[in-house]
């Protein structure tokens, strides 16, 4: 909710009502309305595949029906959520490009609403020993700058999607595409540092383009590509 107020029980005098900045997801079975409070309000709404949904959330060890619960409003939340899909409106080529996109919109979403964590050190260290998961780990070093995807990550280590994102996670401590991510713009923080033009290095590092470099770039290091190139002036 960007501003006012919706109420959306499909039940005859009941009311389920989510006001300005709140963020809520409703199952793909449940009935709903769209009845406007008090006048006016303004909204954003992404249609998500179930399946991909669950999957985000079992990555992040986040109980999917504390999301369809009334959650306290969140104004980064609700900005995040807005941002993302005037993202897709504007650029979809930018999401598509890149299924990490939609990964990282997640993770920054879902996050707040994680479990107690499910592994130590120890069985961190176990997991990463696992053959299956040791090869998804190889093919995302191998190819870090294209799109590794999860159906690559489950062949590779004869693990259902599901399966190999929460296990990744658990044993690195970032999901698969985050983890890409770190390679890809550690690997062109190297390259900026050597000298190379930055539109090259977005190229050279499977981003689909400046923009979108440097968005990830400062939301890792905390400075724009430009800072760390000018270092080699």
């Amino acid at each position: 909710m960007v501003a006012g107020a919706k109420d959306i029980s499909a039940k005859k005098g009941s009311q389920q009502v989510f006001a300005e900045n709140q963020v809520y997801c409703m199952p793909p079975e449940s009935p709903h309305a769209g009845k406007t409070v008090g006048g006016m309000c303004e909204y954003v709404m992404l249609y998500v595949p179930d399946e991909a949904w669950r999957q985000q959330c079992a990555a992040f060890d986040v109980d999917i029906r504390q999301l369809t619960r009334e959650l306290p409003g969140d104004l980064r939340q609700m900005r995040l959520t807005k941002a993302f899909v005037d993202q897709i409106i504007a650029s979809p080529e930018t999401v598509n490009a890149w299924a990490g996109e939609w990964t990282l919109f997640c993770e920054s979403l879902v996050r707040k609403y994680q479990g107690s964590p499910s592994s130590n050190a120890a069985s961190s260290l176990r997991l990463r020993t696992e053959p299956g998961l040791r090869r998804a780990y190889e093919f995302m070093h191998e190819f870090w700058n294209r799109n590794v995807s999860l159906e690559d990550l489950s062949r590779e280590s004869s693990m259902s999607t599901s399966d190999v994102c929460r296990r990744f996670s658990l044993a690195y401590g970032l999901t698969p595409h985050r983890y890409q991510l770190v390679l890809r713009v550690t690997k062109a923080k190297s390259r900026l540092l050597d000298g190379v033009d930055i539109s090259d290095v977005a190229t050279e590092t499977g981003f689909a383009d400046q923009s979108h470099f440097g968005r990830h770039f400062k939301s890792i290091f905390g400075l724009t590509p430009g800072t760390v190139a000018k270092v080699c002036r």
